[in-house]
């Protein structure tokens, strides 16, 4: 079986697909730290002129009033009324370059948009505002940093910094890239099936060798993410991987930078081994690489398309597979709420391999696989 693994890792590397892959998350990785160059992602001056534009926009829903304490305007006109300065406050301290300033406003703008949660009339003016989940997480994200006495990290293409930004969004594509990627594994083999007999060993350990050499091959993808980000190292700086990061996991929590790409690593790894096996069972029920490819993407979307099932079914591992919506603590803002857990995703997404072996390996048994 190692000759065969190692034969089937020479053909992989000349493969013109593994090749076009291969450079193709290259320049993504290139192409998005000269995107967050040129168009300041992360600039925090720009961020609160977007946020101060929205809290005008809601303000603009109402008729001139008196917004001082002693004013006849609403609760929640004087709520908003402050946010506005409080804000304005937020883009004097960043422009200034005070963050014990910085940090202290936004921990009361956070408390203050706490409280419209609750005011009359909020409703109206909801989509203007960040969801009580997103106001969560900045509140202790910035009550982290001022326990810590931490300073606001503003430049983020230092190394760190970008692979929080990087691992962000990866985790929305890639059981999609996986899925395209992988949807094809056994076509080929079952198209010429003089390639499976010419081996002078079992079927299984046919089959397992191909699983082997492909899963080593996403490896060297996820290796290749780090080591095309090294550049940023020598432009601008190391970072900080003790930096907090706010998630949601089950609770709310603070990770540090180090933290969140472990997390994210160990869900990566565990989503390639599961799509390797779905793409394998697939291929051999429908025979068709294109409906392998269909059925895996529906079934990525479902849990978005009918979002009760998440919460009626919430060991579905399809629930977990986005872990940067998992992690953000987006199943809170489902139209059925629910607060689900990474380290329960882990564990759900590893039972569903577990089964999938089992699957795969009674085709084997019974000969199905075999005679695909």
């Amino acid at each position: 079986m190692w000759k065969l693994l190692k034969n089937n890792l020479i053909i992989e590397r000349s493969s013109k697909k593994n090749i076009f892959a291969f450079i193709f998350v290259a320049l993504f990785i290139f192409g998005l730290a000269i995107y967050m160059e040129n168009w300041d992602v992360g600039n925090i001056p720009a961020q609160k002129t977007s946020e101060q534009q929205n809290v005008l926009s809601a303000l603009s829903l109402f008729p001139d009033m008196d917004a001082s304490a002693d004013g006849d305007s609403s609760d929640l006109y004087k709520n908003l009324n402050e946010q506005q300065r409080l804000i304005a406050l937020q883009r004097i301290s960043a422009n200034l370059n005070k963050p014990d300033m910085f940090a202290e406003s936004a921990i009361n703008l956070a408390k203050l948009r706490e409280e419209t949660f609750q005011l009359e009339g909020f409703e109206e003016v909801e989509e203007f505002l960040p969801t009580f989940n997103e106001n969560k997480l900045e509140s202790i994200f910035y009550e982290r940093l001022t326990s810590l006495d931490i300073p606001i990290f503003t430049d983020n293409l230092t190394y760190y910094q970008f692979l929080i930004f990087l691992f962000g969004i990866l985790g929305s594509i890639w059981f999609i890239f996986l899925a395209f990627y992988t949807c094809g594994i056994m076509i080929e083999d079952f198209n010429h099936t003089s390639l499976i007999k010419g081996y002078p060993l079992s079927f299984d350990k046919y089959v397992a060798a191909k699983g082997i050499s492909t899963m080593s091959i996403i490896l060297i993808f996820i290796v290749e993410i780090f080591l095309c980000s090294l550049p940023l190292i020598y432009f601008r700086g190391l970072g900080d991987p003790s930096y907090p990061v706010a998630v949601f996991d089950g609770n709310y929590e603070i990770y540090s930078i180090a933290k969140y790409i472990g997390v994210s690593v160990l869900y990566m790894i565990f989503i390639a081994i599961f799509v390797i096996l779905l793409s394998l069972i697939l291929n051999v029920l429908l025979k068709n690489m294109y409906l392998t490819l269909f059925v895996e993407l529906f079934l990525f979307v479902l849990p978005s398309l009918f979002p009760r099932l998440v919460s009626l079914l919430p060991f579905n591992p399809f629930n977990y597979i986005n872990f940067t919506d998992l992690l953000d603590g987006k199943s809170l803002e489902l139209a059925y709420p629910v607060g689900l857990n990474s380290t329960h995703g882990l564990i759900y997404i590893g039972i569903s391999i577990v089964i999938l072996v089992v699957i795969a390996n009674l085709f084997l048994s019974t000969g199905k696989l075999k005679r695909a």
